[in-house]
């Protein structure tokens, strides 16, 4: 067996931190953050996946996103907020957005799906990472402001075009 699973809990409020900690299963080796720029410092090559608030002090989650996507080596990224998704989330590079609270069995589930999209090319990894988001924001805004988004009809017209659904994401596990 190889090392520890290492994952980054990266939020302002203490008590989501201890409830991720005491959520993740004790093989993983966890590392905390109250803020967006500490959290940045601290997360180096050896992590493995992120859980990431989006509003946070200093540096917000969409930042911090934007900051790993650019390293050589990215690990799994999962934003979890209390923010009600909108069409903006297809823009931030992370591989799952959940909406707090999630629960314990969906955030385990969530995390193993992201990480095992790390192990594909950078490309096929945006693009179930993409279609995680965009069937998130289906469920989440009425379909007739969808329809009026920009943002929503580019990630459709990327998906398709690479022939990705959902469908993708799920056969993976």
């Amino acid at each position: 067996m190889g090392r520890p699973t290492s994952v980054a809990v990266i939020d302002d409020d203490t008590d989501y931190r201890q409830l991720y900690k005491l959520w993740l299963p004790e093989e993983y080796e966890v590392i905390e953050a109250g803020d967006g720029r500490t959290g940045l410092q601290r997360i180096d090559d050896s992590i493995d996946a992120v859980l990431l608030d989006r509003q946070m002090p200093k540096l917000s989650g969409e930042t911090v996103a934007e900051k790993l996507r650019q390293r050589s080596v990215t690990p799994a990224v999962v934003m979890i907020s209390s923010v009600k998704p909108d069409v903006d989330i297809l823009d931030i590079p992370v591989d799952s957005y959940l909406r707090k609270p999630a629960d314990r069995d969906t955030l385990l589930s969530v995390l193993s799906a992201v990480q095992r999209r790390c192990e594909y090319e950078t490309e096929r990894r945006e693009l179930l990472g993409l279609a995680d988001r965009r069937d998130t924001v289906a469920d989440a805004v009425r379909a007739t402001a969808l329809a009026e988004s920009d943002a929503y009809k580019r990630a459709v017209e990327r998906l398709e075009q690479h022939d990705v659904s959902l469908a993708d994401a799920v056969s993976e596990s």
